[in-house]
């Protein structure tokens, strides 16, 4: 059976997240604040670490929009610990 680029960074993204999912279970940190950081975290070095040297596959020209998104909400969640820091 031949992975493709895009099952390969399915695959990786999927396992890391339920990795993540079981550390944060183990250390029993119910945070879905930490949560939502380290799957922003892990999504962004997957598509770093998926992307070949020599072309741009057509799917991953889309995927500047998801990381936008994500860095969105990244930085909500830092407004909001600011906001609690500060009150």
């Amino acid at each position: 059976m031949i992975v493709t680029q895009v099952q390969r960074f399915i695959y990786s993204l999927i396992i890391l997240i339920f990795a993540t999912i079981f550390l944060l279970v183990v250390l029993n940190i119910y945070s879905i604040e930490i949560l939502i950081v380290l799957l922003i975290i892990e999504f962004l070095i997957v598509v770093e670490l998926t992307e070949p040297f020599h072309f741009k596959a057509a799917w991953r020209r889309n995927i500047i929009f998801v990381i936008i998104f994500c860095t969105i909400v990244f930085l909500l969640v830092v407004y909001q610990k600011v906001i609690q820091i500060l009150q």
